[in-house]
């Protein structure tokens, strides 16, 4: 007895200076992933769409790269830049992340820059986030900053190239969130509209959470040739419901489909028939890289994905794509961001990749709503490949025109929407 009890002793002993040794197999620490997102208040929808993209690449590679598990940390931070600086400061601080990931809101984007900056941690936006003046040059220019989904500028853009060269509207009524993506969304459109000819006729903001928009739907100029409009979140969804109500039969033109979304459609009915939206992503995109997206999404998530799925699935794609290039190695900063800047690939939206200030170049889709058997969907009819932040503008070119808080107001003017 006194043997077996000194042999297990011996094996335990051996065992554990086998376990000490330098050249022992240890089991990987994770790469630590901290998302930022809304899930209450008017942008919820947005950010469960984009950890829902996010947790189905991840699924599909299993929660592990080059060896690594990956570890995704979700954090609420209700709409508020105050909650968001909070939430990122424990995911850095407290719990040690490697980069920070999602944001939906351009004003919680603004107030966690700065620390990521100072902390230099990475943030991959794979959400709503598309303050463009953290990608140009300028003041505010952050090496810190990889946006894997939009800018606030590409959808106005093609919006308003298609609107002129296509629809042949000339004259519009803008309408918009008052915040600041709002401004540079309809900034875009009214820029690229007044360059080709176009003119605004009238511009309204309505304030973020707007519960009833009967009084900027009924001041609608009714001589323009159409309405142009960017409500987010559920304030999309009010003003789809309430713009037919009050008699108004001008065509209408979704920046960024947060009205015509597809799990809109079926509550505002043939009412939205001919609507028409600009945006980098719709699920009819025919890829076989998009129709693979889909199947899985619905398959798992039993519904249609929309903008922010795509840009949540980009996202994890583009930390997974430089992880591998790093060989895992995601505590070497300066080598992961490297990858990150060089990532080129495939994806539900079509060929992505970043621009020489880490802003995405990606296609932007113009859509019209249809009816398909017995569904209403957004029926892509023009395809835009490779749209830039600065459009056909050179960066330098762009940086000259005033800056979208300036004409705040004037975009009636389109000399001061140009800068003559």
């Amino acid at each position: 007895m006194k043997r077996v009890v000194a042999g297990v002793v011996a094996v335990g002993t051996c065992l554990l200076l086998l376990s000490s040794w330098p050249g022992a197999a240890q089991s990987p620490a994770p790469v630590k992933i901290g998302m930022l997102v809304p899930l209450t208040g008017v942008f919820t929808r947005n950010g469960r769409e984009a950890v829902d993209g996010t947790r189905l690449y991840f699924d599909e590679i299993g929660w592990k790269v080059s060896g690594r598990p990956i570890e995704l940390l979700v954090e609420d931070y209700e709409g508020k830049p105050d909650v968001g600086l909070t939430k990122a400061r424990k995911l850095v601080e407290r719990d040690g992340v490697h980069m920070l990931k999602g944001i939906v809101s351009s004003a919680v984007g603004l107030a966690v820059a700065g620390y990521a900056k100072e902390k230099k941690i990475p943030i991959i936006v794979s959400a709503d986030f598309g303050v463009s003046s953290l990608t140009v040059p300028g003041p505010l220019l952050n090496p810190y900053i990889f946006r894997w989904s939009q800018s606030g500028t590409g959808p106005g853009h093609a919006a308003a190239d298609w609107a002129y060269k296509n629809a042949g509207w000339r004259k519009v009524v803008l309408i918009g969130s008052d915040y600041v993506g709002g401004l540079e969304v309809n900034g875009s459109f009214a820029r690229v509209f007044c360059s080709l000819g176009g003119r605004v006729v009238q511009e309204l903001w309505a304030p973020l959470g707007t519960p009833d928009f009967a009084p900027f739907i009924t001041q609608i100029d009714r001589s323009a040739d159409a309405v142009v409009v960017f409500t987010v979140g559920a304030d999309g969804l009010r003003f789809g419901r309430q713009y037919p109500e009050y008699g108004v039969t001008l065509p209408l033109m979704d920046l960024y489909a947060q009205i015509t979304d597809e799990a809109n459609l079926a509550q505002f009915g043939d009412a939205s028939l001919g609507w028409y939206s600009a945006i980098h992503y719709t699920a009819l995109i025919d890829t076989p890289e998009n129709k693979r997206f889909v199947a899985a999404w619905e398959k798992k998530y039993r519904r249609v994905p929309f903008d922010n799925a795509a840009d949540g699935y980009v996202g994890a794609r583009a930390i997974a794509e430089a992880t591998r290039a790093v060989n895992g190695k995601v505590e070497d900063k300066e080598a992961f961001m490297a990858a990150l800047r060089k990532a080129e690939f495939d994806s539900p939206k079509g060929v992505v990749r970043l621009d020489q200030f880490q802003n995405i170049v990606q296609p932007q889709y113009v859509r019209k709503v249809e009816r398909v058997g017995s569904q209403l969907v957004n029926t892509p009819v023009r395809t835009y490949p490779s749209v830039s932040q600065f459009w056909t503008w050179t960066p330098e070119e762009f940086l000259k025109y005033p800056a979208w808080a300036e004409f705040k107001g004037k975009m009636t003017d389109c000399n001061k929407v140009l800068g003559r």
